[in-house]
């Protein structure tokens, strides 16, 4: 049974569509006859802008930095600080045996094809190949091959036709199959013998969202199979360990400057259109899949350059073309900042950078470029000019019997790994509040200037009142509804909030009863809901239609989609404690996956008298154990989160007795706070 088939019998709530726009006539921002505010015609980007914005500001600080780098004792500091960085979470990984076995061979006329299997962990397998060629050096040069985002890895032909010019040249080639590629289905469906979720790009989404969850990424484990390729070819007698380089495009061009950059033992790299930097991407296409963003990254003060800064002086070949959709712009101010290390260390000529017109594809020209700087820097010098050499079929390059490990052998998943390296730490609860807001990167920083009226909806019995809420970062603008009964006066006020966005509260059949007991019903879209929603903006990182691209560029500045909704919330209640009396309590009623960022606002300021929290699970740790999670509720879960608090830890921090959760997945699960029906929750608000 696929994570689809198993969502329906989830949480209805999370499985409404998260994120919907506002038709006009209900709009905050569309005053009359459709006249729109032009100055919040983008407001929809609210959650994008958030996230680049911030991601600018600490780029420009990394860059007042790396300018103050000057000598070499400067450089080779700071190469110290970035292997920190950058892999400080792989000191988890131990080098244990890689029990390699050849499951195969292919003779052709010049080489000979090995089909290699070994354990990159214990019990995680990873399947590749081993070109030989008949004529080559004793020892001889290698190169490791790392597959883009294709289904087939290395087997596609663009890649194979790479892999056998480099082995026609005389290189020994190791072509491996990445991570929910190739024959490496971490969700493999035995029956259909395909992947549950989708192999390639949503693999690494759907296990990565996960991962994420833990305080790591699961860029850790794509590395970590790229530094055991270098073991297993240090274990062949036929190579040269001094003279050992790497290649890769796109997707694989990610993996081969991140594991050039980990593994000093591979002496050239020539990654072939990826490099770019974070400020031309995230004002280009937006933020990647999951292994191309390692934990908190641009928190930390990482850009692209640093792959290259952190190998320097060791030779290395930026290979781009002009219309790639990663800026060739960002590219050529990559190699320009790169410059600089390597000019500081010595040895300037050992960064290159070639680039040819074309849009994201591997032209001739800088496939030959790339041939020509491994015969240079790998000591094998020959004509660089490719030739047509005959393609195999995918199925003749399978090193498993099934053509996926997991229905050939027991085999191990990230899902497994997750599970083995997550560690848990106990926080005193004096020390909760303040980790809760490090963790999830919230700032109450945002105040309120002025509650905008736009207008009035008149519904059958009470009217709506929109405004849209301007505040002090001026980076969007929040829309909200006051709902109550024409001409009566009430002393309670509700905060509803929807993971569909404050619509739902008025197609809500439970919204009459609260009118009736004399609520105001206030409500609002928060970032990436409702009118703060992008109907346009897409990515790698969509798994059934929810865009982890936002969580994924929410981590790596620090921040989370649940922060920044928190933030959001703390604006809304402002507008609330502006229009409250003294005299007026205020409840909550939150319905779906921003119950999330409710709590996380909560924990820390509290104002409410009574709470209700609908069909939210008790537990995030539960979500991280179970294999086909619901990819709703994961977009919500604070990256990072889970070694330090969870669901009831935030609710332990608010008032006994203030708070009921109702309809969650797992009635019979025990948590700290009692689960009620939908009638008993509603009671619990309506009556004093």
């Amino acid at each position: 049974m696929n994570y689809r088939s198993i969502s329906t019998v989830l949480l209805p709530l999370f499985f409404t569509t998260i994120l919907l726009g506002q038709p006009n006539t209900e709009s905050v921002f569309d005053s009359h006859r459709n006249f729109k505010w032009h100055s919040y015609k983008n407001n929809d980007q609210a959650l994008y802008k958030i996230i680049s914005e911030e991601a600018f500001r600490l780029l420009d600080a990394r860059t007042k930095n790396i300018a103050n780098l000057e000598t070499k004792d400067q450089w080779l500091s700071y190469q110290d600080e970035l292997r920190g960085k950058l892999f400080g979470s792989m000191e988890k990984f131990k080098r244990t045996p890689l029990h390699a076995q050849t499951t195969g061979d292919i003779k052709r006329k010049t080489f000979t094809v090995e089909k290699i299997l070994f354990e990159s962990l214990p019990g995680f397998y990873l399947t590749g190949c081993l070109f030989l060629p008949n004529t080559r050096q004793s020892p001889a040069p290698a190169i490791i091959y790392c597959s883009g985002h294709t289904d087939q890895a290395f087997r596609n032909d663009t890649y194979q036709n790479v892999i056998l010019n480099l082995v026609d040249k005389g290189f020994v080639v190791f072509a491996f199959d990445p991570i929910g590629q190739g024959e490496r289905s971490q969700y493999l469906d035995t029956a259909t013998g395909v992947s549950k979720v989708g192999l390639c790009t949503p693999e690494h989404c759907y296990a990565g969202m996960q991962t994420l969850m833990t305080g790591t990424s699961i860029t850790d484990y794509f590395v970590w199979d790229g530094s055991r390729a270098v073991d297993y070819l240090m274990s062949r007698k036929e190579v040269d360990p001094n003279r050992i380089g790497i290649t890769g495009r796109s997707g694989g061009g990610t993996q081969a400057a991140m594991i050039a950059a980990y593994d000093k033992r591979i002496y050239a790299a020539a990654p072939e259109a990826w490099f770019n930097n974070f400020k031309r991407l995230l004002q280009s296409i937006g933020m990647g899949d999951a292994e191309q963003n390692p934990y908190q990254a641009i928190a930390n003060g990482i850009d692209y350059p640093d792959y290259l800064h952190i190998r320097a002086p060791r030779p290395s070949l930026i290979v781009t073309t002009t219309h790639d959709f990663f800026s060739i712009q960002g590219a050529r101010e990559t190699f320009t900042e790169a410059q600089r290390s390597y000019t500081a260390l010595g040895n300037s000529q050992n960064i290159l950078m070639t680039e040819d017109l074309g849009v994201h594809e591997s032209t001739k020209t800088n496939r030959e470029s790339v041939y020509a700087f491994f015969q240079e820097h790998l000591g094998l010098p020959g004509d660089p000019t490719e030739k047509e050499i005959p393609l195999f079929a995918a199925d003749e390059l399978w090193v498993s019997k099934t053509g996926q490990i997991s229905s050939s052998m027991k085999n191990k998943t990230v899902f497994d790994l997750n599970q083995s390296y997550f560690l848990k730490t106990k926080l005193a609860k004096n020390e909760l509040g303040e980790k809760i807001k490090e963790i999830a990167g919230i700032r109450f920083d945002r105040k309120l200037i002025t509650a905008v009226y736009t207008g009035k909806l008149n519904r059958e019995g009470y009217e709506v009142e929109k405004y849209f809420l301007e505040q002090s970062k001026g980076d969007y603008a929040l829309p909200v509804y006051v709902i109550k009964k024409s001409d009566v006066k009430t002393n309670k006020i509700l905060v509803w909030l929807n993971t569909s966005g404050k619509n739902k509260v008025l197609e809500n059949d439970r919204l009459p009863k609260f009118l009736d007991a004399n609520f105001t019903i206030i409500t609002a879209d928060l970032p990436g809901i409702g009118e703060l929603y992008d109907p346009e903006f897409t990515g790698d990182g969509f798994i059934d239609g929810i865009p982890n691209n936002y969580a994924f560029g929410a981590h790596l500045i620090g921040k989370s989609v649940a922060g920044i909704q928190a933030e959001g919330i703390d604006v809304l209640m402002q507008f609330v404690t502006q229009r409250s009396r003294d005299s007026e309590q205020v409840y909550a009623l939150v319905e779906g996956g921003v119950g999330s960022a409710f709590l996380h606002f909560a924990s820390i300021k509290n104002t409410f008298s009574k709470i209700v929290l609908s069909d939210m699970p008790d537990s995030n740790r539960k979500l991280m154990e179970t294999k086909y999670y619901n990819p709703r509720q994961a977009y919500y879960i604070v990256p990072g989160s889970l070694p330090f608090y969870d669901i009831d830890d935030m609710i332990s921090l608010l008032p006994a007795g203030s708070v009921k959760m109702m309809h969650r997945a797992d009635p019979n699960r025990k948590a700290r706070t009692p689960i009620v029906e939908e009638s008993t929750a509603i009671d619990f608000l309506l009556n004093e």
